[in-house]
């Protein structure tokens, strides 16, 4: 794997922790800050990174889009979808959906009680 590909992939889950200033990318990452701000740059013309007022950095709008265009293109929604719903029918309650994966729990349909 690349390795500036995958520094700047990093950043990615160190900003879902929070906003991070340049200093604390640089040291989480391990590198110059120079090294940092050109991933950071990089990830902010991409729309992934967005720099705040205070010149902290988050996540930026295009992440959540590209997130939610994947969700919405998984086939095991449309497929579930009305066992979510008969099964609410059932028994009254909010149904969830979620995918498990690399140890993460992903919710990606949901029906609500009434």
């Amino acid at each position: 794997m690349s390795q500036t590909v995958d520094r700047a992939l990093s950043i990615l889950p160190l900003l879902a922790q929070g906003p991070a200033d340049l200093g604390q990318v640089a040291e989480r990452l391990g590198v110059h800050k120079s090294t940092a701000l050109r991933l950071l740059r990089t990830l902010h013309e991409h729309g992934l990174v967005y720099r705040q007022e205070d010149q902290r950095y988050r996540l930026g709008a295009r992440l959540f889009a590209l997130a939610q265009e994947a969700v919405e293109n998984l086939d095991v929604r449309e497929i579930a979808h009305s066992h979510l719903v008969a099964l609410n029918d059932r028994c009254g309650h909010t149904v969830h959906l979620a995918v498990y994966e690399e140890q993460e729990v992903l919710y990606i349909d949901k029906v609500e009680s009434r």
